[in-house]
């Protein structure tokens, strides 16, 4: 459909182009997420209301993006990290929380205030579509800080009348790998998304079961969900595999591993500190041992 509009339009369109004069187009988001500019005086008032059938149309287009917005969009758009080094100094370990609203939020910079206020690291917010965005989190650790992801959906909800469902990623550094681990995130929330609409706040340990009952029984595609894999050792995973075979009884993996209790207790806080996924408690517990046991059977 693209290249139908650019043959049509002509010089007349710009696609995923930051514009002087952004009030000169009527602007839109395709379903893959391009932000289409066609400029007014190209467009009749007949083909505004036909491509308003099939595009979105953009409600606060003269909004003016900050550079660091512009420079991720270009990232997240095309993979292309120049605008991002040549700004600033990037972050060590980034977070990518993906987001789908049920309605538009007419005040783009409003969200913002309000989301960059329930987290203790500095965020950009960027918007890929009208009802779809990222949060991308900057952290100068690999720790990720319980957040409590309900009540700011609650919140959110409340401020702009809109159900709101996130995707949180893991803490990713930042390096060759990271446009492939966004990727690879976003299309682990589509996948949520389809399976478990009712549900607001997805973590990997909700999608590491759909991976395996939907016909993606490679072992790679499912390791890719738990990148701290290669950053264990072998004795951490052991620690770890005997806890989770203890039916998460502290003192009976202490036993079991002639550990203090109080030491094991600390390393199982350290990997749910590291990791953000919480084997304390059913669902973090299943999809880590999926993950261990993938490990030991790749290494064979």
């Amino acid at each position: 459909m693209l290249e139908r509009l650019k043959s049509y339009y002509k010089d007349a369109i710009v696609i995923n182009e930051q514009v002087a004069d952004a009030a000169r187009y009527e602007w839109f988001y395709t379903k893959e997420g391009d932000k289409i500019g066609i400029d007014k005086h190209r467009l009749s008032k007949q083909e505004k209301q036909l491509l308003s059938i099939f595009l979105t149309p953009i409600l606060d287009a003269d909004r003016t993006m900050s550079e660091e917005e512009q420079a991720w969009q270009r990232w997240i758009m095309h993979e292309d990290a120049t605008m991002l080094q040549h700004l600033f100094s990037l972050p060590p370990y980034c977070r990518f929380i993906h987001f789908i609203t049920k309605r538009s939020v007419a005040n783009k910079d409003d969200f913002y205030d309000a989301v960059s206020g329930l987290f203790p690291d500095p965020i950009t917010i960027v918007w890929e579509h009208e009802h779809r965005g990222v949060i991308i989190e900057k952290k100068q650790k690999q720790a990720a800080e319980p957040l409590p992801f309900a009540d700011i959906i609650d919140t959110l909800a409340t401020d702009f009348y809109a159900t709101i469902h996130l995707f949180i990623g893991q803490i990713h550094p930042y390096d060759d790998q990271l446009y492939e681990s966004f990727r690879y995130e976003k299309r682990c929330f589509e996948l949520a998304q389809t399976y478990m609409p009712k549900q607001t706040v997805y973590q990997m340990e909700d999608v590491i079961p759909l991976l395996l009952i939907h016909g993606h029984p490679e072992l790679e595609t499912v390791k890719k969900a738990f990148p701290f894999l290669k950053t264990l050792d072998d004795e951490w995973l052991r620690i770890m595999q005997t806890f989770l075979q203890c039916n998460l009884n502290v003192s009976m993996a202490a036993k079991k591993l002639y550990m203090h209790r109080n030491s094991l207790q600390y390393r199982i806080d350290k990997f749910i500190e590291k990791t953000g996924i919480d084997i304390k408690h059913f669902k973090g517990a299943v999809a880590v041992y999926f993950a261990i046991l993938l490990q030991q059977y790749t290494d064979q």
